[in-house]
């Protein structure tokens, strides 16, 4: 997958940092960051009832025409990026690192083909790993650009716990 420059709508730019916005990369449908963006984040680990409520809701937000915006990271963004795609919803994931090696998944192709949706990355090409310091960068990407936050669950003391109150948003939404 050959990323490309992704320049961002002027309601996106404004809440990225230009120094952030300028290194953007991405594959896929472009369109999709005009839309207003729903973020989607939330802790690795989670209860399962948190797990299950989650996608009860997606069918709501797909039907709605909601673009998810993520870095579908953690074992619930990644359930709930399979429930978008199996039901032909769009999303913009995040990626924690370089595109050079991404390689979509099975379940990936197909909407990336069709416009569905938009890969993107503001780590350098040389990033081949996500570590702590990149999955917080893409998670305030992903804060960033969303128009609305959906936080199902925060693991007390985590990292993203520690954003979300840098950022002044609620914990668990």
């Amino acid at each position: 997958m050959k990323p490309t420059p992704v320049t961002l709508p002027p309601q996106c730019a404004q809440c990225v940092a230009p120094e952030i916005a300028t290194r953007i990369v991405g594959a896929g449908e472009t369109a999709l960051l005009a839309e207003p963006l729903l973020g989607l984040i939330s802790s690795r680990e989670c209860p399962g009832h948190v797990l299950l409520e989650t996608l009860d809701r997606v069918p709501e937000w797909v039907k709605a025409g909601r673009v998810i915006v993520s870095g579908f990271h953690s074992p619930l963004e990644q359930q709930v990026l399979r429930s978008v795609l199996r039901r032909k919803g769009r999303v913009v994931k995040v990626l924690a690192r370089g595109m050079s090696e991404y390689r979509p998944q099975p379940e990936e192709r197909e909407p990336l083909a069709v416009g569905r949706m938009l890969v993107i990355t503001a780590c350098p090409p040389d990033v081949r790993r996500t570590t702590r310091e990149t999955a917080l960068a893409r998670n305030r990407l992903v804060l960033a650009l969303a128009a609305e936050i959906v936080v199902p669950y925060v693991a007390e003391g985590s990292p993203l716990a520690a954003l979300l109150r840098e950022r002044k948003l609620p914990d668990a939404v």
